[in-house]
């Protein structure tokens, strides 16, 4: 029954709702008259209930599987990855050693990091058949070099057909998206924390500053 409730909630979440009270009115009906064919009540419950998924969640196939595929994704491939170190100076560390390229918020600010590292976003095909998906790849580049330092990984779904009779139709959901479990404050947490790991694994104090602590 939860998983049913979760289902109806994100069948509704994602397409139009007076396209879902039509399903939902269609498969009633039809399950209705299938079950009637059956004398015994038990029979008539479980085939009722089986032909009314069918007619419902059929539809809906392709948001459902993109849904779990995608969380898969996110789950298993999704991420921060380092290739490189960089060594920066004196000037880029407090004497404590802690980078001063952090933002108030506790999110690295670019202007204050050699103007040589940039950003380079790659949007790539993944899945393109009755699901949609795209592979989106942010790298973190030494300009100077073209040398790819890090990325971050994540996924983006695109919603199915149902979608498209919406009257504001979305383009789809990426794995950030799939945090809706978490307040915006636990999810900019979590977001600010990936962030200072990812660049305090890419840039370290240089030798000189290490050796004469």
């Amino acid at each position: 029954m939860k998983l049913l409730n979760e289902l109806l909630g994100f069948a509704v979440l994602t397409g139009p709702l007076w396209l879902i009270v039509i399903l939902l009115s269609l498969a009633f009906w039809i399950a209705v008259k299938v079950a009637k064919r059956f004398e015994r009540r038990s029979t008539k419950i479980a085939v009722g209930l089986l032909v009314f998924l069918l007619v419902f969640f059929v539809p809906l196939g392709d948001e459902i599987t993109g849904r779990i595929y995608l969380s898969y994704l996110c789950a298993t491939e999704a991420g921060a990855k380092v290739y490189k170190t960089i060594e920066l100076p004196a000037e880029y560390w407090d004497e404590q050693g802690k980078p001063k390229f952090l933002a108030p918020n506790g999110f690295v600010d670019m202007k204050l990091l050699p103007n040589r590292f940039g950003w380079h976003n790659i949007d790539e095909p993944y899945l393109d058949l009755v699901i949609k998906i795209e592979k989106r790849r942010s790298q973190f580049v030494d300009k100077t070099t073209q040398n790819v330092l890090g990325e971050k990984i994540t996924y983006m779904r695109h919603f199915g057909w149902i979608n498209h009779f919406s009257p504001a139709p979305n383009i789809g959901m990426s794995c950030r998206d799939l945090g809706g479990e978490f307040n915006r404050d636990e999810l900019f947490r979590k977001e600010r924390e990936q962030d200072q790991t990812f660049f305090q694994s890419i840039f370290k104090p240089a030798r000189t500053i290490r050796s004469g602590r």
